[in-house]
Parts: structure tokens; C-alpha cells; sequence
């Protein structure tokens, strides 16, 4: 399964290929990890409805090919309530943000791509 959805980053929503959705239950419980790639520039929201979740539990993410001089950190908003929303932000290995306005990025728009994992509901 590979959905692909998003529109173009000057719009202001990541690109996100998902490529594999698994999901466990256990007693009441339901986890729902999701495996994919994500195209995002700095400052960046990426909300637990652009994943497929409900909530964002935790999100791991990793710089793609030539992109591994640049890092990627994110803060999750609210963890484990409804809709919440991870803010990811890039730097570049002089540790100095990369966001839209600098285009400093490895791509053209200053964006950078992701593998990622989350974990949610």
C-alpha cells in the first residue's frame, strides 16, 4: 500500500508518501505505527490526520540519501490528544536552522526529505 498526498510546499502542507501502515491491539488498546517518507520545509506542522492517526504519539525521523548532512528535529504538540500536531525544524550540520525564506536546503524550496516512523492511535 503507498498513499501519496500533499500538496506543493509553498502551500504550506508536507508532502507524504506512506508506504506501510501496521497495527496491533491489545486489550482496549489499539497502536497504529506508520511507516513512510515525508518532504517538509522548517517550521513545518505535521498534523496526526496527514499521517492517518488520530493521535501522534511519537514520530522518528531520518534525513533520505544525499540529504544525511542536514538534521531534522521535532517538538509533538499536545501528545496523545485528538488532531495534535508535530512542528519539524532542519538544520544543516553548522547547526543553523533551514526554513523556506533562506532556501539554504538541500532542494530548491528548502525543504528536505524524511523517512519516518510514528507511532499513534
Amino acid at each position: 500500500m503507498e498513499i501519496i498526498y500533499g500538496t506543493p510546499q509553498a502551500k504550506g502542507t508536507p508532502l507524504i508518501h506512506i508506504h506501510f501502515m501496521e497495527r496491533t491491539v491489545e486489550g482496549n488498546g489499539i497502536a497504529i505505527k506508520v511507516y513512510g517518507e515525508m518532504k517538509v520545509v522548517s517550521d513545518q506542522k505535521i498534523y496526526a490526520k496527514d499521517l492517518k492517526l488520530n493521535t501522534i504519539e511519537t514520530l522518528d525521523l531520518t534525513p533520505m540519501g544525499s540529504d544525511q548532512r542536514y538534521s531534522a528535529q521535532k517538538y509533538i504538540v499536545n501528545k496523545g490528544e485528538y488532531d495534535n500536531y508535530a512542528s519539524v525544524h532542519v538544520f544543516n550540520a553548522n547547526d543553523n536552522r533551514i526554513d523556506a525564506n533562506t532556501y539554504k536546503g538541500p532542494e530548491t524550496d528548502g525543504s528536505i526529505w524524511l523517512d519516518f516512523i510514528a507511532l499513534g492511535e
